[in-house]
């Protein structure tokens, strides 16, 4: 009897040995201990400043909190929340999923080199103000895997596998509040883009519910290259994003003379839109007025009111005032279009 309860005791051990193999050390951690860092989560608001290394060492960007505002200290210019609030939730919430290489030779397959090499391939990300600092690499998302990326906590040969899509921006300008205006084609009752010493370019609606801009002053024997040419210039104010931003020194002691596009709305704003060719690429300010005469002109039941127009000029100019930006390679062109783009071929005689 003795005997056959020892045999019953032992298979019950090895049962139990052979589930907890099976279940591996994993199981016997807290959801909360499998977080890649822990303490983030409920030390969010007390982030000040993060600091956003590339290749080689080199300084990305210093993001820095000042009260609710959050600032590029490189450029002086505010940061785009958005991204900072969702890389932070993103990090907070980054479980581990799967451990991977600790060989620093093999680094270079996930992306998570050491980030003073001239070729890694990773962003570091310092975030400071927090009871526990976080240094982390951030290497590939996972091929085939949205939501799964390559991180490695600096300083550690461990590499990992984590829960979410974590993408921090690679250059200065991801980080910067990209969006300068919003000013939607309909509201645009004409463009003018004029080149110093040449003849300019003009497109204009004769009213709110033309669908289609007009190209004026063609040349005799000319006609538009196809209907509509001009709608993508007229649309040219929606939505527009910045790629980098720079003080008036951008431009040097003596910029020249700038291309001009002037955009008058149905209801009275004017942003004007200067151009400027430096050695270093094209160069845009903006400034916003308003035309009391051009409101009333086109004035329209659906109007907002002359009152808000002139708020709004004043509130473009205290964003985007003194201000030099770089824009989409696509979009510099387009602000600098002449007549002769938006015309069909010559015909031969």
């Amino acid at each position: 009897m003795r005997r056959r309860a020892l045999i019953l005791l032992l298979a019950a051990l090895l049962v139990l040995a052979i589930l907890a193999l099976l279940a591996g050390p994993g199981s016997r951690r807290s959801s909360e201990e499998q977080l890649l860092f822990p303490e983030l989560k409920a030390q969010l608001n007390d982030v000040s400043q993060i600091i956003v290394r590339g290749a080689g060492n080199q300084l990305i960007a210093t993001l820095k909190r000042s009260d609710e505002h959050w600032i590029v200290v490189e450029r002086d210019y505010p940061a785009d929340v958005g991204r900072i609030r969702e890389t932070l939730l993103a990090l907070a919430a980054a479980r581990i999923v799967e451990e991977k290489t600790s060989t620093p030779a093999l680094y270079d397959r996930l992306g998570v080199q050491d980030i003073a090499l001239p070729t890694a391939r990773g962003v570091q990300l310092e975030i400071s103000g927090t009871a526990t600092p976080v240094q982390l690499i951030v290497g590939q998302t996972q091929a085939g895997s949205g939501d799964m990326s390559y991180v490695r906590r600096t300083g550690e040969p461990q590499s990992w596998l984590v829960t979410g899509r974590l993408t921090p921006g690679k250059t200065t300008g991801e980080w910067l509040d990209r969006q300068l205006v919003d000013i939607p084609a309909t509201r645009i009752q004409s463009l003018t883009i004029t080149h110093p010493g040449t003849d300019p370019l003009r497109l204009e609606k004769a009213s709110r519910d033309s669908a289609d801009f007009s190209v004026a002053h063609i040349p005799a024997g000319r006609e538009p290259g196809y209907p509509g040419v001009g709608n993508t210039l007229g649309a040219l104010l929606a939505g527009l994003q910045l790629d980098d931003v720079h003080g008036r020194e951008a431009l040097g002691t003596n910029p020249g003379k700038p291309v001009l596009a002037r955009f008058e709305c149905f209801d009275g704003l004017i942003v004007e839109a200067s151009a400027w060719r430096t050695p270093d690429g094209t160069r845009l300010s903006f400034l916003a007025s308003t035309d009391p005469a051009q409101a009333e002109r086109y004035a329209s039941p659906e109007s907002s009111g002359f009152d808000a127009v002139q708020t709004e000029a004043e509130a473009i100019n205290a964003r985007l005032g003194g201000w030099i930006y770089t824009l989409p390679g696509y979009k510099t062109e387009q602000f600098t279009r002449r007549l002769q783009d938006l015309l069909a071929p010559a015909s031969s005689p």
